[in-house]
């Protein structure tokens, strides 16, 4: 009894051999380009558990610092200081907490455009090597 498509074989012409080899060729370019896309997949979740995890040690120290800043101000209304220094104080926390927001800002854009410098390069190099591999094939293609 014939395999399953035995026939088919059997009546295959040049043009269909050339069909089934650009069929192959082309799974092997999904699954070379799957390959790739899994590794960057794979590249970005890893960046962005080690982002959660720093942002998450950030808040954990944000949280320690603002209980500090608490038992500061705590110990200082205990000691009821005058209230001319009690109103030059606030305003010097009003300009440090101006001066501190201004610094944050700048290091969230820093880091904005530093994470999205590395996804383009990280794209670049996924494209780089599709097209490399792509380059080769033809090539090997041709030379035979």
């Amino acid at each position: 009894r014939p395999r399953h498509g035995a026939s088919h074989n059997r009546l295959r012409t040049p043009f269909m051999s050339q069909t089934s080899k650009e069929d192959a060729d082309a799974m092997k370019a999904n699954t070379a380009a799957t390959k790739i896309q899994a590794n960057f997949r794979g590249y970005r979740v890893r960046k962005q558990l080690k982002e959660s995890t720093q942002r998450r040690r950030q808040q954990q120290q944000n949280q320690q610092d603002q209980k500090r800043n608490q038992q500061q101000q705590q110990q200082q209304e205990h000691m009821k200081p005058k209230e001319h220094l009690l109103k030059r104080q606030s305003t010097q926390e009003a300009l440090e907490e101006k001066s501190a927001t201004k610094i944050q800002a700048g290091i969230r854009g820093f880091l904005v455009r530093k994470r999205q410098q590395a996804v383009q390069a990280a794209a670049t190099r996924i494209q780089a090597g599709f097209r490399g591999f792509r380059t080769r094939k033809l090539l090997k293609q041709n030379g035979q």
